[in-house]
């Protein structure tokens, strides 16, 4: 580990991940609520288990990334930039859903009102920036592993 810094990014990572965590778990009240009060085939349904299951996804990923965040080279450009592009994609992946289930009601593939504009291209689009954030983590893991003496067996 590379110090106070990594620590201090690795206990954030572990924040964010567990307010979208969080994020999810509360959106799970409305999907209750879609549950109870309509059909399970319902859009406003839909709509709320999105939210609730991207919310809990997303937010196990950044504490994913937390947990092995202290096997790579932090203090490289491209860790940075990618630990930046994972927390603002997570976050970007469940306030998109929460506000399509809190004012849209339905699921938005082809936008037509301006709050659809704005949840597809300013949340939803956004949304895949940690796509771009793994390979980075991969190849600073794959490096670290490279640097980890290899242990012989005994025969």
């Amino acid at each position: 580990m590379q110090g106070n810094d990594a620590r201090k990014q690795q206990t954030q990572l572990a924040m964010h991940g567990c307010i979208i965590m969080f994020l999810g778990l509360a959106a799970g009240i409305g999907f209750s609520y879609a549950a109870a009060v309509g059909s399970n085939t319902s859009q406003l349904y839909g709509s709320w288990k999105f939210a609730h299951m991207e919310g809990i996804t997303n937010g196990l990923v950044v504490l994913a990334v937390a947990s092995f965040w202290h096997r790579i080279n932090v203090s490289a450009f491209q860790v940075v930039a990618a630990r930046w592009m994972l927390v603002i994609g997570c976050y970007c992946n469940i306030i998109g859903p929460i506000i399509t289930a809190l004012f849209i009601g339905h699921r938005v593939i082809i936008p037509l009102t301006p709050l659809e504009y704005l949840v597809v291209y300013g949340f939803y689009t956004p949304g895949v920036i940690p796509l771009f954030a793994f390979p980075v983590f991969i190849y600073q893991l794959y490096k670290s592993a490279q640097k980890i003496p290899r242990i012989e067996n005994d025969r």
